[in-house]
């Protein structure tokens, strides 16, 4: 047999055990869809599952991309988790921490690793709140450099907003500072939308309506309730929880 003839199927082999592209650009696809779903419909067991399958996905295919929607995903997952289940939020909280020294490898992650890192301080903090002398400064430092590093990163914006609305006055919040936050996130994030960041766009949304409460703008947080309404009728936490007390 010739070399030629040897080669082919060693070739051929290649090629079935390496995933094509669009095979894996499609799975990364419908696991972000899993995610969105979830935060809409509040299915809390769902996202616990696609935070597994992203695990089992990064472990065979670690990719900068498959990375970032595995700590993305613990990040939201932990927001769900922190009243209700602490130890789970913390568990997910040290895996994040250990993922995201991954992500500052990456030149083109370093905005939203930064803006990562101020959120799992907030975290931190929510966890143990005497840890806020010491983590609060250290989350405002994370998101500065996360804005620093792309002015016109949405999560960046958002996670500023995040920082400025549940921090107390006393300590440098602001529901003011964290409204024109979010009304910057909101503006970017319908700029460009990617696919993994919908539900981000929507918690922009939220927390944009909330700043206009607490600033006693019932008829814009109305309005952006709606908006948010417009974009994904089926969202859940708007729809029963949110916009009807202000309808009343």
């Amino acid at each position: 047999m010739s070399k030629n003839n040897l080669l082919f199927p060693f070739l051929l082999l290649c090629l079935l055990l390496v995933p094509l592209p669009a095979e894996s650009s499609e799975r990364l696809t419908r696991l972000q869809n899993q995610i969105y779903q979830s935060f809409v419909s509040g299915d809390v067991p769902l996202w616990e599952r696609t935070i597994l399958e992203l695990e089992r996905y990064y472990q065979s295919s670690p990719r900068e991309e498959v990375l970032y929607d595995l700590i993305l995903a613990r990040y939201g997952f932990i927001a769900f988790s922190l009243e209700n289940e602490p130890s789970i939020a913390r568990n997910q909280l040290d895996k994040a921490e250990s993922e995201l020294e991954k992500l500052f490898n990456y030149p083109s992650q370093q905005s939203n690793a930064y803006a990562f890192q101020g959120a799992f301080l907030g975290f931190r903090i929510s966890l143990r709140p005497f840890t806020a002398i010491r983590n609060g400064p250290r989350s405002y430092r994370a998101i500065s450099s996360a804005l620093e590093a792309d002015s016109d990163n949405p999560v960046a914006w958002m996670e500023k907003g995040n920082s400025r609305f549940y921090t107390p006055s006393a300590f440098g919040g602001s529901k003011q500072e964290a409204l024109e936050a979010y009304h910057k996130a909101v503006q970017l994030f319908e700029n460009n939308l990617p696919n993994n960041q919908r539900w981000l766009y929507l918690n922009s949304l939220v927390g944009l309506a909330k700043s206009y409460e607490y600033t006693d703008r019932k008829r814009f947080a109305i309005a952006t309730y709606k908006k948010a309404l417009t974009f994904e009728p089926k969202f859940k936490w708007v729809r029963d929880e949110l916009l009807p007390p202000l309808k009343d």
